[in-house]
């Protein structure tokens, strides 16, 4: 960089025109609590470029104290020590620092020179280092300035880059893990976690999870916790030192991450629902920044809208489409569309429909005990099963018609010849297990059967009366096959 380039000549013009032995320059902290060592030039070896310097500590922490010139004409061998400059011992005899104040009147670090000479900085020597101080205050503005402004260009890009990836990304999964990657790219730290709402009231999880101790699945509250702290304000949130009075713990007290000191969080949220939570966390102090809070904001409400995005998608499809995204039937609107059409063939023609809904007996119980993921294997191959049954002429149509609920239209088949076939499709199914995973699983169905012409006059009337038969068979304990009026 130019700029970079021209401190160093500076620095190297005050050591030329001061004759000092080291010129140093110190910037200030943030807080204003410390001096570190930003350019020197020296004509010795033994400069510590890692230097410290609490404020008010020695000669350059007083000039920072203070804001006022310091001039220490002669050092003895010990007092020499007090400058913090070097890693050993060097005979300094004279001192000479400044403040480098900027133009709004706040200290932004300290010049200093030094001489291994007795009473060598004259008056004209000092009145040049406030000349080149008020050089290097405008030397680190345009740094200031150059730095803000490539910083603003990569994270406008960065932003830009992000945003038009996970609006092409088309599960949330992939989003999430998409962004915890891009977040690492940006800002390093201990911990990264991206957390979404479940299914239960006040209850989160950890959906991704980057950092020494994996705790993805992690089960929490909004209630309590740093995490619920976020969640619940629904602001972002900077802390540089973790206080006890916010939480003792970030997701929940039985999960422990580490040791945590500074930590991020950002809410996701879409009309002021709370969808998850982004956080990161490091072990040191003050890690985080605003521009890290305020990117992570932007990424955070361009993740909502997506995933909102997503779901409404995911819903517009399911409505309008008619097959079942689990089982592959015909769904709820499927299955209304295609018996409309069945009846209306049916009604010209003069051929009776029958039609059978199949109810899996205690399958809330099922899903309880096995989980949902047994529960959607056991929808899968039952309905393969019903697929691969044999009735009549062949020409059957499936629907799944509820959760747990299946349908079976039989065009040209009576009421009689449907019933017998409930009863058959009601003893196989007792004798056929279902593989999964954990166990091998036994299921029982109770159908219900209805007719048209024979018992209703239309779709909604075979409808009603097929599920006014499966309730007669489930009231007589399940596991078996019912019609109106037997």
């Amino acid at each position: 960089m130019r700029i970079e380039t021209d401190v160093d000549k500076l620095i190297e013009l005050v050591s030329n025109v001061t004759e000092s032995y080291t010129t140093a320059v110190f910037l200030a902290d943030n807080k204003k609590r410390i001096l570190k060592m930003w350019k020197y030039y020296s004509l010795g070896d033994n400069v510590n470029p890692n230097a410290t310097i609490p404020f008010g500590t020695g000669p350059i922490g007083i000039v920072a104290e203070t804001k006022t010139d310091f001039d220490l004409t002669k050092f003895s061998e010990r007092d020499s020590n007090l400058l913090k400059i070097y890693s050993k011992s060097e005979s300094i005899k004279s001192f000479f620092a400044v403040p480098i104040i900027n133009k709004d009147g706040i200290l932004e670090g300290v010049l200093a020179i030094d001489s291994k000479k007795t009473y060598f900085f004259s008056n004209k020597d000092q009145k040049l280092l406030k000349l080149f101080a008020e050089q290097f205050s405008l030397l680190l503005n345009n740094i200031r300035v150059q730095k803000f402004m490539d910083t603003e260009t990569s994270d406008i890009q960065f932003l830009n880059e992000f945003c038009n990836e996970i609006t092409r990304i088309k599960d949330v999964d992939s989003i999430l893990q998409f962004t915890i990657n891009s977040i690492i790219r940006l800002i390093k730290c201990d911990g990264y976690f991206i957390s979404l709402k479940s299914n239960k009231n006040n209850e989160f999880y950890v959906a991704v999870s980057q950092s020494g101790k994996d705790i993805k699945g992690l089960k929490f509250s909004d209630q309590c916790g740093l995490a619920g702290f976020v969640m619940e304000d629904k602001k972002p949130f900077l802390l540089g030192n973790r206080k006890e009075e916010l939480g003792s713990y970030i997701f929940a007290p039985s999960e422990s991450i580490g040791r945590v000191r500074s930590f991020l969080g950002v809410p996701l949220l879409y009309k002021d629902e709370v969808l998850g939570l982004i956080c990161l966390v490091d072990s040191k102090e003050d890690k985080f920044n605003q521009r890290d809070l305020q990117i992570i904001s932007i990424m955070a409400d361009n993740i909502s809208l997506a995933i909102t995005n997503l779901k409404a998608q995911k819903l517009i499809h399911s409505l309008s489409t008619n097959i079942d995204g689990l089982t592959g039937l015909w769904n709820f609107s499927g299955f209304h569309e295609h018996l409309d059409k069945i009846i209306q063939n049916a009604s010209r023609k003069r051929f009776p429909i029958s039609l059978m809904i199949i109810d899996i007996d205690g399958f809330t119980r099922i899903n309880y005990n096995l989980g949902y993921e047994a529960g959607n294997e056991i929808l899968r191959q039952f309905a393969k099963f019903l697929s691969d049954i044999d009735i009549g002429n062949g020409n059957i149509y499936l629907a799944r018609y509820g959760s747990d609920e299946f349908a079976l239209i039989l065009p040209k088949i009576g009421g009689d010849r449907a019933f017998l076939y409930a009863e058959d499709i009601c003893f196989a199914i007792s004798n056929t297990k279902f593989v999964l995973p954990s166990r091998n699983i036994e299921i029982n169905v109770s159908i219900g059967v209805s007719c048209f012409p024979e018992d209703s006059d239309n779709k909604n009337e075979l409808i009603k009366n097929a599920l006014l038969a499966l309730s007669e068979a489930k009231s007589k304990g399940g596991k078996s096959a019912w019609i109106l009026g037997l």
